[in-house]
């Protein structure tokens, strides 16, 4: 299988349990070139516009019409001059109208089903400054996730960035509700290199985060028929395995003697067999621990989950997804120095949450790596204590200076945020302040939520050392459960439940899964690479 995660696989139906070698079903990105100078003679111009009263943009394809000015056909997307979208510890994200202006564009000409080459022009159309949101919003809002359809949507045409040479360097052309602000500026021929080289910069840096949003999508997204523990792992160590990482899979024996008592208990009802993820790319620099949840169906178990909307729990690996998308893409980049200084290991424990008779259930007592005990008190609980394992893991193998898990762990969390924000809860502040910051440049936001010691009680058990799923606040008490084994370590646990899912296409946006924190962990990590902590 190709590393590349933009690479088309052709939609055909999902085979049976069992098709190991089967690619990750996924469709390519557009297409994106950096010109100066003229552009192609048959390339569409993108203008912005000012929002239609009494309504937000919002990334879809109404916000757009086609346009005729001076005698050629144009394409005009509402562009909303509005506050950025705020986040906690004073991060804010600025990029949120371009990346709508991107989708919308996209979207219009992927439903058009669009030929023609599209061109925004730098500084006219689109600020240097905001190059990279609308270049990342028309990436992602152009791929629709129809893999499987008979007759999917055409990828959409490329997308041309002009870099207007002639007025770079003047500071002109900043869209605000459509009108552009002129202004003089000095050192005009440094202005416009100066330029240039920032927008190609932002192209490639919004490749990358598409690339890997895209590919953390895909492995959400994929259906559960085909996605077991077995083929999830094995096309995850490929893909790490093909950017630089050591990468081994633990199943079996290995999982028993190992003492992945979590892990053996939620797989043990399903025919489809536990597997665990180990990845290392060893280096001189901090050595960071990720743990992502690889649960590939969750039914819920004994605990069984309501019929509606349990199609989505294919999705449920979704944290999972993000940490290797994220650590494929950072790792991938070996020409960068820094990068390569920090020491980064990737754990996913994957099963399968199903109801049989070999089911574990609630009232049973498990016994996790590192020897700590569980009471289960509801196996729908499941993601809890498969990253018990990954977490214990993970830091007896590589000492970790920081740990970061990533999951869709509780639905408390979508109650308590909704479908747009992630959960931070973490024992460090700088950490949990690196998160937010990454997060906002990403133009994903986050919300960091309290481990209060008042609750910590509720984690004890009378029978065991920790209790599973506790009364209380579900996603507090269930980062409070997983704080019992991360040893001290600062750490920081991620709650993706409701922005992982969308059931629309919103913003960048797409439907089913939306790769959310892939984009916010490669920020992260290039943070750490560039300021290590003291």
């Amino acid at each position: 299988m190709s590393a590349d995660p933009s690479r088309c696989h052709p939609g055909r139906p999902a085979p049976g349990r069992g098709a190991i070698d089967r690619p990750v079903p996924g469709r390519p990105l557009p297409a994106v070139r950096v010109v100066s100078g003229a552009a192609p003679e048959d390339a569409t111009p993108v203008i912005a516009r000012a929002a239609e009263r009494g309504r937000a943009p919002r990334g879809r394809t109404d916000e757009v019409r086609v346009d005729v000015r001076e005698g050629r056909a144009v394409i005009a997307v509402e562009l909303a001059d509005e506050p950025p979208r705020a986040g906690w510890a004073g991060t804010v994200d600025h990029g949120l109208g371009h990346r709508r202006v991107g989708a919308a564009v996209a979207r219009h000409l992927r439903d058009a089903r669009a030929a023609a080459p599209v061109v925004v022009d730098v500084p006219d159309t689109v600020s240097p400054d905001r190059v990279g949101d609308l270049v990342l919003g028309y990436l992602l809002g152009a791929r629709g996730q129809d893999t499987f359809a008979a007759d999917p949507a055409p990828v959409a045409p490329e997308l041309v960035v002009r870099v207007d040479t002639a007025r770079a360097g003047t500071g002109a052309g900043r869209v605000t509700s459509g009108r552009s602000d002129r202004g003089a500026g000095s050192g005009h021929d440094d202005d416009t290199a100066a330029t240039s080289d920032h927008v190609h910069r932002a192209v490639e840096g919004a490749r990358e985060a598409a690339r890997a949003t895209a590919l953390a999508r895909d492995l959400a997204g994929a259906p559960s028929d085909l996605k077991t523990p077995e083929w999830l792992v094995a096309r995850m160590a490929e893909l790490l395995g093909a950017a630089g990482m050591q990468t081994r899979i633990l199943e079996g024996a290995e999982l028993e003697a190992g003492g992945f008592g979590g892990v053996l208990a939620v797989g043990g009802g399903s025919d489809a067999a536990a597997r665990v993820l180990v990845a290392r790319r060893p280096g001189p620099g901090p050595r960071v621990l990720l743990v992502g949840k690889g649960i590939t169906f969750d039914t819920g178990g004994i605990s069984v989950k309501p019929a509606e909307g349990m199609h989505l729990m294919r999705t449920d690996m979704a944290g999972s997804a993000a940490v290797v998308a994220a650590a494929e893409a950072f790792c991938s980049a070996g020409s960068d120095p820094v990068r390569a200084d920090l020491d980064l290991t990737v754990v996913v424990p994957s099963a399968e949450n199903m109801l049989s008779g070999s089911a574990y259930r609630p009232g049973d007592v498990v016994t996790h790596v590192g020897g700590i005990t569980s009471e289960v008190t509801n196996t729908d609980a499941e993601g809890r204590m498969v990253l018990a394992d990954g977490l214990a893991y993970g830091i007896a193998e590589c000492d970790p200076d920081v740990v970061v898990d990533v999951a869709t762990l509780t639905g408390a969390m979508k109650v308590a945020l909704g479908m747009r924000t992630g959960a931070v809860m973490a024992t460090d502040d700088d950490l949990a302040e690196r998160i937010a910051d990454a997060g906002a440049q990403a133009g994903e936001r986050w919300w960091r939520l309290p481990l209060p010691d008042d609750l910590r009680p509720a984690v004890r058990s009378e029978i065991a050392d920790r209790r599973q799923a506790p009364r209380g606040p579900g996603a507090i008490t269930a980062a409070l459960f997983l704080e019992g084994f991360v040893d001290g370590r600062p750490w920081v646990h991620l709650d993706i439940a409701g922005p992982a899912r969308s059931p629309e296409e919103i913003d960048e946006v797409g439907p089913v899964a939306t790769g959310f924190a892939t984009r916010t962990l490669i920020g992260f990590l290039r943070d750490l690479a560039d300021r290590p902590r003291g």
